[in-house]
Order: C-alpha cells, then sequence, then structure tokens
C-alpha cells in the first residue's frame, strides 16, 4: 500500500515538472492540447507499469563499498593535469608526491653523471619519488641517452626555455629553467639536484623537510668563493615546495630589470630574491668539493662516508682520476655502479 501511495506521489511529481519544466522547452513538438494529455497519459501508465513490476518481498539492493572495481575515479583529463606542472611531452605521469629533479641538455658527459646520480638516489631513499629529467625543448636527449635514464628510473619533463637577461653569462643561459620547478604543484617537495653530483646515503631526512615550519621558502647550502666562506648559497642542491604564486613572482622579478650577479647565473637570480629566506641544509647535503681543496681541516672534520651528495664543482666527475688532487674523492664516483 505504501509502495502505490510512493508512485502516486512520483507520478503526481512528474506532471508537475513536465507542465514547468518540459513543456516551455517543448511547446514546438508538443503543441495541441491532444499531443499533451497523450503524454500525460503515457506516463501515468509507465508509472502502472512500474508498479506491477515491484517485488515488494525483495530485499533492498546492497552496495559492496570493499569492491574497488566499481569505485575506481578515471584519470583527470591530461589538460587539467597540465595545470599542476610545465611538461611540454604527454608521456610525463606524477607517481609520488615527492621528487628529486635534474636538468640535462644535450651533453653526454652530464648524462653519465644523473645515471650515477639516480641510481644512488633509487639505492638509498626509502620515501617514494619520482626521480626526473628536465630537457630543453629546444634541446631534446638522444633516445640512445633516454635508454640509459630510464633503465635508472627516470621520467622525462619536456620544457620550454626561459628567457635570461642579456647581461647573464652565455654558457649558463640555459639554466634559467629551472624555474619552472616551482610551477609543478603536482609534487609536495622537489629536491633539485645538478648532474654533478652524486648521492652515496639516503636522502629520505632531507626530502622530508617542512620548510613551511621553518619559515623558508627554499633549502640550500652555504657557499665558498675563492677560496673563502661567503654569505650567498650554493643551489647546486636546491629543496623546494612548489608554488604557482611563487613561480610567477619569480618570472615576473626576471623580466623586471632586477640586479644579480649575472655571471651566476641562476645562482645569482635566485641569492638576491632569497637573500635571507633560506634554510640551510648542511654541509652533509652539500658538500662542495671547493671545500676539500680550500678548506681542507672543515672538509676533514666530517668522515667522508657520513657526507650524503657530493658536489664535484671544482672537477666533474667524469674527468676525475684517482691520482688526481681530489683522488679519494674522485674515487667515490669512479667505484660506483
Amino acid at each position: 500500500m505504501k509502495v502505490v501511495t510512493i508512485l502516486r506521489l512520483v507520478f503526481a511529481t512528474m506532471v508537475l515538472f513536465y507542465l514547468t519544466i518540459l513543456y516551455p522547452y517543448f511547446g514546438n513538438s508538443i503543441s495541441s492540447e491532444e499531443q499533451q494529455i497523450e503524454f500525460i497519459e503515457n506516463l501515468s501508465s509507465s508509472a502502472n507499469s512500474n508498479n506491477n513490476s515491484i517485488d515488494t518481498n525483495s530485499s533492498p539492493q546492497v552496495v559492496d563499498l570493499n569492491n574497488t572495481s566499481e569505485h575506481i575515479l578515471p584519470a583527470p583529463p591530461a589538460e587539467e593535469l597540465r595545470t599542476h606542472h610545465h611538461c611540454l611531452n604527454s608521456d610525463f605521469v606524477p607517481k609520488a608526491s615527492k621528487a628529486v629533479w635534474t636538468m640535462l641538455n644535450d651533453n653526454m658527459a652530464y648524462t653519465r653523471g644523473a645515471v650515477k646520480m639516480g641510481r644512488g638516489v633509487k639505492t638509498h631513499t626509502q620515501t617514494p619519488i619520482d626521480l626526473v629529467v628536465m630537457e630543453l625543448q629546444s634541446k631534446p636527449l638522444s633516445d640512445a641517452l633516454w635508454k640509459e635514464l630510464k633503465a635508472v628510473g627516470f621520467m622525462r619533463c619536456t620544457v620550454e626555455s626561459i628567457p635570461a637577461p642579456e647581461k647573464t653569462r652565455h654558457d649558463l643561459k640555459e639554466k634559467f629553467a629551472v624555474l619552472h620547478v616551482w610551477a609543478m604543484t603536482v609534487y609536495e617537495t622537489v629536491l633539485f639536484i645538478d648532474a654533478d653530483t652524486f648521492v652515496q646515503n639516503s636522502l629520505d631526512d632531507l626530502i622530508n623537510t617542512d620548510l613551511k615550519a621553518k619559515g623558508k621558502t627554499i633549502g640550500v647550502t652555504k657557499d665558498i668563493r675563492g677560496g673563502k666562506w661567503v654569505e650567498t648559497f650554493n643551489s647546486g642542491v636546491l629543496l623546494l615546495h612548489p608554488d604557482r604564486q611563487e613561480h610567477d613572482r619569480l618570472i615576473e622579478l626576471l623580466r623586471s630589470g632586477i640586479q644579480f650577479e649575472f655571471i651566476m647565473s641562476d645562482q645569482g637570480f635566485l641569492n638576491e630574491v632569497y637573500a635571507k629566506d633560506w634554510h640551510e641544509i648542511g654541509f652533509l647535503n652539500n658538500a662542495n668539493l671547493a671545500l676539500y681543496r680550500f678548506q681542507r681541516e672543515f672538509w676533514d672534520q666530517h668522515k667522508l662516508e657520513d657526507i650524503n651528495i657530493i658536489h664535484y664543482t671544482m672537477q666533474k666527475p667524469w674527468k676525475c682520476q684517482s691520482k688526481g688532487p681530489y683522488g679519494p674523492i674522485c674515487d667515490v664516483w669512479i667505484n660506483a655502479p
């Protein structure tokens, strides 16, 4: 009896819906009074038919929420995903919330460095991360180089070049593409590492650093220039939380005519912008080879095996020799798989 009452209410609602909503739109197709009456009668017969087919003794349908196959949401459209990163290639599919990035151009030697660096990250770091190589659309890497990089676990992110100020050192103008990383909001945290580095220990503590809790925008370490400590930082290891507004601010500043140490390219620019807004990540996370040469006493205060990231600034690791001035440090890279 209750079911019949409910169906009558449903029928009345359908009629009201037709008269107030559908009719104004279908006036041309259901124009005569006879057609309108026929339309309503069809609704009535449909309701009666449904009433006759209802089994009032049947149990209500139960949805199994544990059956996840019925509740998997489709992946967001590619164009929607693109709003969270600047990668031009459609095969860039982020998997983790944190990532280690590096940037390569068409210099094959740096690819060798990236391969060993990436292998070190994967070997020692437990935090789920994406390994990403950012390549310039104007200087794509060869298929042969990508075969080596993908074997380690690197994903490709192809980006457009970011025009550098005219005064920038010519061979470092491409480096401003690093600013794209701030727009990669598909990630919670990005650790950008130069390809002339080697990772020999875990990066878990570093990549899980909450810069916001420390009241800083980036994580870097103090630099050495001319054999002496300076108040600026080295951006060869750069920790950040991507933020689209911050990215836009950086691009606007770059185009504003801001003055900085142009010979240092992107590092000079970032030092000008974040002069008092950086967190010290420590020597062990960016052991600059210049310290081995000019501040040896400081370097020797740390065990070589305790260093997480060695930064081969004075001599690129692929040019290192065991019998050279950086022998023991070169051996770390030479002997690494």
